[in-house]
């Protein structure tokens, strides 16, 4: 553990139309080997159209004793994007801009002085060890993230989040070519960023194997809570040629503070677009 016996953790995740995923996400938590005393929980709902926070508001009464809190906030941004077209490459830089929006409103709206990490965790992120929080808050490290794969039928390997990157000497070559407004993307074939990605990483080298990383995303991302109270956010605007997560990233290095991936430990999404 680092300089407390259980450090306080806030966990946020935005929400759009989650209903199906929530049952799982309750269940995930709720297993999570650490004291509820020490956890908070934090959505924002987004322009939703299900049962999403009638969800909500039904488990904010079961854990209202159960964890230390559970808040629900909405505000809807007015952006609608049909789900066979969410991952379409055109459209990812206005996307992710609206999710970087969504992120720092829920950052602002949620993060209280007691919080010592906060903890980005996707809605459909469905597997993971009950030790994980221990686990990672062990690592000691400013933003650390393990390695998201895709939970297929036949266990073989699918790598999910590929934000989480290295830049390389070919990577940084091809930027400087650039137009600064430019946002680069991972995992399309329009444009290859010739990036090592941690899903390409060797994962047998142990579960605590540090890798230092240039670019995370956010299915299951502990930050110490001080580097976004220094004013590590999610840029909704190119920072670096990059928005939201990845350019969280950026900014938190640019500010000195250490960001690592552990290819090793392994966490499992959803197999949906």
């Amino acid at each position: 553990m680092s300089r407390h016996s259980h450090d306080h953790v806030l966990i946020l995740t935005p929400l759009k139309n989650a209903a199906a995923y929530l049952p799982t996400y309750f269940d995930l938590v709720d297993q999570l080997d650490y004291p509820k005393s020490k956890i908070s929980l934090a959505f924002l709902v987004s322009d939703t159209t299900d049962d999403t926070v009638a969800l909500l508001r039904a488990q904010q009464k079961k854990w209202r004793y159960r964890y230390h809190a559970v808040h629900i906030h909405e505000k809807d941004f007015r952006f609608d994007l049909p789900e066979d077209q969410r991952h379409q490459f055109q459209l990812q830089p206005l996307r992710r801009s609206f999710m970087a929006r969504s992120r720092n409103y829920l950052l602002a709206s949620a993060l209280r002085p007691e919080h010592d990490f906060v903890l980005w965790l996707d809605v459909d992120v469905v597997k993971y060890s009950a030790n994980i929080l221990k686990d990672l808050i062990s690592v000691n490290e400013d933003v650390v993230v393990p390695n998201c794969l895709r939970l297929t039928e036949d266990g073989s390997f699918w790598g999910y989040d590929k934000n989480n990157w290295q830049e390389t000497e070919a990577s940084l070559n091809l930027q400087k070519e650039l137009d600064p407004d430019y946002v680069l993307l991972e995992g399309y074939f329009e444009f290859l960023t010739n990036r090592y990605l941690m899903v390409d990483m060797p994962t047998h080298l142990g579960l605590f194997n540090k890798v230092p990383l240039d670019g995370v995303g956010a299915t299951f991302t502990l930050v110490k809570a001080d580097v976004h109270r220094e004013g590590a956010n999610f840029p909704s605007f190119p920072f670096q040629h990059q928005v939201e997560t990845e350019g969280f990233a950026k900014m938190a290095k640019a500010m000195g503070f250490n960001v690592i991936g552990l290819p090793g430990y392994i966490i499992y999404h959803a197999m949906n677009a």
